[in-house]
């Protein structure tokens, strides 16, 4: 589904990426880990079309597409909820979920894709008169995947999800996150949580100072000592 070959990305002067390479199939629960300043959200970001790679490609059902425009790849399925979620805090729930459908298609389907969104958080229709900044930190997680889901990916890029989360309300967001993978979208997680990323977790990616250092299903990754030793801290 996903191909990301050899790419370098650059901030500036500034090397970010080293030849990074990874590949995402249709269906799986894929997650990065690494530490902070290990480049995942960098890599995100060059997926989505936000940052462009120097060198490399990355291809989406074959298609290249790192030399499109975001609101492109957006068309074409791929969807990002941002690190520390991005909300427009000063619009309602609602409102949020509306600018999610802004591909000509997913306008056409709005109504739908609400319904949809709705059902998986039943809390986001309770609140959908309500401005986003009133939201908890769990519900304003939940209003930034069910924004993404509103364009109808197939691919969900999702980067830090735990981030000033309890246990509680994460367990929740992992649960949706199922849920929406037994739905027919694809999940690739960027997180620092190693418990929760694991829960996750089908195969795994670890990045570290730009570069991909390991990769291996979930049970590879937890069985190798020097792996868990280094980079996964248990």
């Amino acid at each position: 589904m996903l191909e990301v070959n050899q790419i370098n990305v650059f901030y500036g002067d500034l090397q970010a990426l080293w030849g990074v390479s990874l590949r995402v199939e249709e269906g799986e629960k894929v997650v990065l880990l690494g530490s902070n300043g290990a480049g995942k959200t960098t890599l995100l970001k060059t997926i989505s079309g936000l940052l462009r790679p120097k060198s490399g490609e990355i291809r989406f059902f074959g298609e290249r597409i790192d030399r499109l425009p975001p609101y492109k790849i957006v068309e074409k399925g791929i969807s990002h909820v941002p690190e520390g979620r991005r909300l427009f805090p000063d619009m309602t729930v609602l409102e949020n979920l509306m600018l999610g459908a802004y591909t000509p298609e997913a306008e056409k389907r709005m109504g739908d894709m609400l319904e949809r969104v709705y059902n998986m958080f039943p809390i986001l229709r309770e609140r959908r008169n309500q401005l986003a900044e009133t939201l908890s930190g769990g519900e304003q997680q939940m209003l930034a995947i069910g924004r993404a889901l509103m364009s109808n990916p197939k691919l969900l890029l999702l980067d830090e999800p735990s981030t000033g989360l309890g246990p509680i309300p994460m367990e929740k967001v992992l649960n949706v996150l199922e849920q929406i993978n037994k739905e027919g979208v694809t999940i690739l997680l960027v997180e620092q949580n190693v418990h929760y990323a694991l829960k996750l977790a089908e195969r795994v990616y670890l990045l570290e100072n730009g570069r991909i250092v390991a990769s291996g299903s979930r049970d590879e990754i937890v069985k190798d000592e020097k792996i868990k030793k280094a980079y996964i801290g248990i």
